[in-house]
């Protein structure tokens, strides 16, 4: 036996890296202009980041205001516009799209969290914000956005969330139910807008080291990676699906959660 090999028990294991850049090929979306909302950070300002690297033109949209992530991409070489958006009004969504001429890529990130309590415990305005945002704020943009992505053949990219499909671990029964619809109307999307030449798909992030689960508890033991995400692990896959990479992908729940949850 050649005793020169060490055994698995003597190597070191491999320290995969946090930080994804540049996942795309830097003039994959050049030409391309993409709406992402929820930019002002965590995932939605990562996912802006990643596609600017690819080359796409962007409009940024938050409730906050996202200028931080839209000087971000000024100062790397990239065209952005950027504004401040209330998903959950209709109006203001609709008149948000008016002045676009061309939309090929749409991100819905904007979401908030809802606490971990039990249905007797969430008043009807909580419960009224979190399927606002989550629920309702995504398909109100998507619904805006049509027109103009059935022009380009445009791929629709939701952020959804692990929780709505495990039923939850740290967050309360609103949240899960407005991630579940939201993967469940991805589908719909999917399916009644394939002849249009539309893909719809959705990340499914678990826990991700963002302040929406800051002092939530989590730690890198829930998953067998070991560890939290990061807002680039899922930018990475989101701009995959928003990419020509995925033209054969559409109705996809795509999980980003460590192992978490595997189905």
């Amino acid at each position: 036996m050649d005793n020169s090999a060490n055994s698995l028990e003597d190597e070191e294991m491999p320290v995969r890296s946090t930080q994804v850049s540049g996942v795309l090929n830097p003039t994959l979306l050049a030409g391309k202009r993409a709406v992402v909302t929820g930019a002002a950070r965590g995932i939605g300002a990562a996912i802006a980041r990643e596609l600017s690297t690819a080359g796409a033109d962007l409009s940024l949209y938050d409730l906050s205001d996202c200028s931080e992530t839209a000087n971000a991409i000024r100062d790397a070489g990239g065209e952005v516009t950027n504004g401040v958006l209330d998903v959950s009004d209709r109006a203001a969504v609709t008149r948000a799209f008016e002045d676009l001429d061309r939309l090929d890529i749409l991100v819905t990130s904007a979401g908030v969290y809802g606490e971990p309590v039990g249905l007797g415990e969430i008043d009807t305005d909580e419960f009224d914000r979190v399927m606002g945002i989550n629920l309702k704020g995504s398909l109100w943009t998507v619904s805006a956005a049509l027109p103009l992505l059935r022009r380009t053949g445009g791929n629709i990219v939701c952020v959804g969330s692990a929780a709505g499909k495990v039923g939850g671990v740290a967050s309360g029964p609103h949240y899960v139910a407005s991630k579940g619809a939201l993967h469940a109307a991805v589908k719909w999307l999917a399916r009644t807008e394939a002849a249009n030449g539309i893909v719809a798909n959705a990340v499914a992030p678990g826990a991700i080291d963002t302040d929406m689960i800051a002092g939530k508890g989590y730690g890198g033991d829930y998953c067998p990676l070991g560890r939290l995400g990061t807002a680039e692990d899922v930018a990475g896959i989101a701009a995959f699906l928003a990419s020509p990479g995925a033209a054969y992908m559409t109705g996809a729940i795509v999980d980003v959660n460590g192992g978490f949850f595997m189905g």
